[in-house]
């Protein structure tokens, strides 16, 4: 796997002579080069699938992205997944509920592994979906895995006849370019009648099949309805409840619609806007200018032109 982003921008270096000198240097990475290699067990496409039935399942009745964790046994030298208590109809984002795990839930998803509850499952990786748009990953995802060890897989197109993915594998923060036929079963006569530069292209292309399965019911059961108000920290922008015709959520829903039609218009794909939103919501001063134009109803256009007049008239 090839380095694509480092964690440790900078280096400090100390040197000390007692009661004499004490030096600290500091450098700036620019660059670094490291790969690393990854040797252990790969899915079991009956795993795999499950996982993207139930994204199916997800998608399409409860209108909402979903996600399990996975699971690397190198003892029993297979993987596995599970799908945690998370919020039902939640749209274009995913969210686990801060329940703790009972001893029998616990048992039920170690049976779901054909394993007794034991320590040698590691916690090494996230799968969730995109709903019908495009697989990436969006800076609320990059935020979410930098600092959890394992591959992480996003997988886009879930009206699709064939799904799309991407992936990424994050170790102490840094991130490394995975090749997935490292982590999933290509056929070895397949694979040798096959470039291979072209194995990891083939390994997304058959992960990506519409093949459906049944997965655990207590998946199904860990999708759990949850108030609307619970969900989300509204922004104080300056908008009274009073002034709502409708629940504020439907306002996100109309608001979201409208988004999505406006730069499809304009021929801006949704990958590219998702990405503004997501960046806008980690932007500090971004949020201070949308929630003062909200408030004085204005908009961003006229206040930069407002700018731009006072600055005509002071020269």
């Amino acid at each position: 796997m090839k380095l694509i982003k480092i964690n440790k921008p900078q280096v400090n270096e100390s040197k000390e002579v007692s009661g004499l000198i004490s030096c600290r240097m500091e450098y700036e990475v620019k660059t670094a080069r490291g790969r690393l290699e990854y040797a252990g067990p790969r899915f079991a496409p009956e795993m795999w699938h499950q996982v993207m039935s139930f994204f199916r399942w997800t998608h399409k009745e409860m209108d909402s992205e979903s996600q399990v964790r996975l699971y690397v046994n190198q003892r029993l030298g297979r993987w596995g997944a599970w799908a945690f208590p998370q919020a039902a109809r939640t749209g274009m984002s995913a969210r686990e509920l801060p329940e703790p795990e009972t001893p029998t839930q616990a048992r039920e998803r170690f049976a779901s592994w054909d394993s007794q509850p034991s320590d040698d499952w590691l916690y090494f990786g996230t799968a969730h979906h995109h709903c019908s748009a495009s697989a990436f990953q969006s800076s609320t995802d990059e935020q979410n895995e930098w600092n959890q060890d394992g591959l992480h897989l996003t997988a886009g197109g879930m009206d699709a006849d064939r799904h799309e993915l991407h992936a990424r594998f994050y170790l102490d923060g840094n991130c490394f370019e995975p090749d997935l036929s490292r982590f999933w079963p290509v056929d070895p006569d397949l694979a040798a009648k096959v470039p291979p530069g072209m194995l990891d292209e083939l390994a997304r292309y058959q992960m990506g099949e519409k093949i459906t399965v049944d997965f655990p019911d207590a998946w199904r059961k860990n999708i759990v309805e949850v108030e609307r108000a619970t969900l989300f920290s509204r922004h104080d922008w300056g908008t009274e409840e009073t002034e709502l015709d409708h629940p504020w959520y439907t306002h996100l829903e109309d608001a979201l619609e409208e988004i999505s039609q406006r730069c499809a218009a304009g021929s801006v794909r949704e990958e590219q806007w998702l990405a503004e939103l997501n960046g806008l919501t980690t932007n500090d001063t971004a949020q201070v200018i949308i929630a003062a134009c909200l408030k004085h109803s204005v908009t961003p256009d006229e206040l930069v032109e407002s700018l731009r007049e006072f600055s005509r008239r002071v020269k």
